[in-house]
């Protein structure tokens, strides 16, 4: 049997080394804040959105069979139904409109990715348009792990506006997720916008501050109501869809959200009349004259900048006309 003083050698010993047992167990992480991880290396995401891009306006141009499977492969949500029906209108558009409306096929510039664990994985990207250089926003949405990134908006941005900074790519952006923190949910922001452009009675909302994008709605509205009154009446209706996805600002600090507002346009005549739609509208549904009556359906994808204090603003908007009925 040990001497006392040897078995208090011993007892510290022991102790020394559980000591040190415990440092290199679970006790390592304590007080040491994880760094976050993007869903894709900033290389990575620069070629991804490039390759995705690319496809997109090779499918975007291409009105044959062949062009209905490559935009299947490179749009998702409601973007791809927008997709087939500019495909579908393409032959009816002049040069002059299709070149406008060209995008860049390369020289994205990634502007924020999201963060391992939030799904769906995202990248947001700014491209432009070839003939202008106006800026677009794309955002690219990957459903599940493993699979390939799809375009899930393109939305050209509205004059004078901006993105404020995301979080550096090499630590990824926050996902929305249930919108706390933000000055307003999603939701609300989507349906103060679809109210305030309703025709013929809009409503005032101190939720989104005033910009070209509603100016410019509740100007056409009122300029096809006017062209129908004489024979008719015209009503234009806005409904809230689901988000699309978007991503946190710098440090949490507000958020870009996108989403789809579905938009209605719908027409009754009060008395024999011949009106003649839109070459879009004829390519879409086969309907060159309307005598009673007719009901235009658009998607807007819009991009919404809810900061965490003041008043959300539209930063990028598009409509495309997707399906219609009439007699």
């Amino acid at each position: 049997m040990p001497r006392p003083a040897s078995r208090r050698r011993a007892l510290v010993a022991a102790l020394a080394t559980l000591v040190v047992l415990s440092a290199c167990t679970g006790n390592a992480d304590e007080g040491v804040e994880t760094q976050p991880t993007p869903v894709v290396a900033a290389t990575a995401a620069t070629m991804t959105a490039d390759t995705s891009l690319a496809a997109a306006v090779a499918a975007l141009e291409d009105s044959t069979p062949a062009g209905e499977a490559a935009r299947e492969a490179a749009f998702t949500g409601p973007a791809l139904e927008s997709a087939h029906a500019w495909a579908t209108t393409l032959p009816a558009k002049t040069a002059q409109q299709k070149a406008d409306a060209r995008l860049s096929a390369s020289g994205a510039k990634v502007i924020g990715v999201s963060r391992v664990g939030d799904e769906p994985r995202q990248i947001l990207a700014q491209t432009t348009f070839e003939k202008t250089k106006a800026p677009v926003l794309a955002l690219l949405v990957a459903e599940a792990p493993g699979s390939d990134f799809k375009v899930a908006a393109l939305t050209p941005m509205l004059a004078e506006s901006r993105v404020d900074a995301l979080d550096p790519t090499s630590v990824g952006s926050e996902a929305i997720g249930d919108g706390a923190g933000l000055a307003a949910r999603p939701a609300d922001v989507m349906q103060a916008f679809a109210d305030s452009v309703a025709f013929p009675d809009p409503k005032e909302t101190t939720l989104l501050v005033e910009d070209p994008l509603t100016a410019q709605l509740r100007q056409s509205a009122r300029a096809q109501a006017k062209a129908v009154s004489a024979s008719g009446s015209f009503a234009q209706s806005h409904e809230p869809g689901d988000v699309i996805g978007g991503l946190r600002l710098k440090g949490g600090d507000g958020a870009i959200v996108f989403a789809n507002i579905v938009r209605s346009d719908n027409i009754a005549l009060r008395r024999a009349s011949k009106l003649t739609p839109s070459k879009d509208f004829t390519r879409l549904t086969g309907i060159k004259r309307i005598t009673s009556e007719a009901s235009l359906t658009s998607n807007q994808i819009i991009a919404f900048v809810i900061p965490a204090t003041g008043a959300a603003r539209i930063v990028a908007a598009t409509d495309q006309l997707v399906a219609g009925t009439g007699r």
